[in-house]
């Protein structure tokens, strides 16, 4: 008869076994982009943040499709083919081969967040393909706050060895880990509840690899070659990126300022708006 270890070892390994193979059922075949509206429109290219959680922009795509064709690049998830190249500048690479399947040679790109970064490197290192930046509570380099910083130190390395057996459970506790740095006390509960359901089915072995890429992100010497018009947009009461924001307006040579209502997520609490801004941003005005 088997001992009460190795009942409960069998058990861990069964439980284990349903939550892999749960993330890789959630994430298998997803496209590498989608497209919304009419593709005869002139394009916009919008990217997610950390967590690739496309859903965010969802409120503003019925406005944006009235003047554009968007094209949603779906960050590329991580695996054992790409894991030890899984760089900025390959996220961007993936951007440039869209814009080509698409045959689209070149489109204005907002970027969220991590996505923003996603979208100054492929301004970089692709200049041709992209002609207006909108960088919507971005950065260029990482610097955290305190409850952030303590965060990162005690409590990610556990998320980290729990997402080895248990990847959804570790991505739930990240998502309620993390919703208090990217919504702010003062906003509705929805916005809450609606992160943490999103973010909570992200795929988590690529948050982690974004985690590791962005945590030491310090490209401050690059930006300043940026040279596609830029515009800035930040929620007036983020605490998490409000200051990068600051600090990455000071380095561009060529970008304003922009707030919404909100904290770090103004596109998804005022979605009308941030359409707006983008419409008239990429259309020159």
């Amino acid at each position: 008869m088997p001992s009460s270890q190795a009942l409960v070892a069998a058990v861990v390994a069964l439980l284990s076994y349903v939550d892999r193979s749960r993330m890789r059922r959630a994430h298998a075949g997803l496209p590498r982009y989608r497209t919304y509206g009419n593709p005869a429109l002139p394009p916009v290219v919008l990217i997610p943040g950390l967590d690739g959680c496309a859903s965010f922009y969802a409120g503003a795509l019925p406005e944006l499709t009235l003047e554009r064709f968007v094209v949603v690049y779906e960050l590329p998830l991580v695996s054992a083919a790409n894991r030890d190249g899984y760089t900025f500048s390959y996220l961007a690479r993936g951007l440039a081969d869209v814009l080509d399947e698409l045959d689209i040679d070149a489109a204005p790109v907002v970027g969220e967040s991590f996505g923003g970064v996603v979208a100054m490197h492929a301004a970089l290192e692709h200049e041709t393909r992209v002609t207006r930046l909108l960088l919507l509570s971005s950065l260029a380099k990482t610097e955290l706050t305190t409850e952030v910083w303590l965060k990162k130190t005690f409590a990610l390395p556990v998320v980290r060895v729990i997402g080895r057996a248990f990847p959804n459970v570790a991505q739930t506790i990240f998502a309620y880990v993390h919703a208090s740095d990217v919504v702010e006390a003062s906003e509705p509960e929805w916005v809450t509840n609606f992160f943490i359901k999103e973010a909570s089915w992200a795929h988590h072995a690529s948050v982690m690899a974004r985690l590791s890429i962005v945590i030491p992100l310090d490209i401050t010497a690059r930006v300043v070659h940026l040279r596609q018009k830029t515009r800035l947009v930040y929620g007036a009461d983020d605490t998490f990126t409000g200051a990068t924001t600051d600090a990455l307006l000071a380095l561009l040579p060529d970008a304003d300022k922009v707030a919404l209502p909100g904290g770090h997520l103004p596109h998804l609490t005022s979605p009308k708006a941030f359409a707006r801004l983008v419409l008239d941003f990429v259309a020159g005005k």
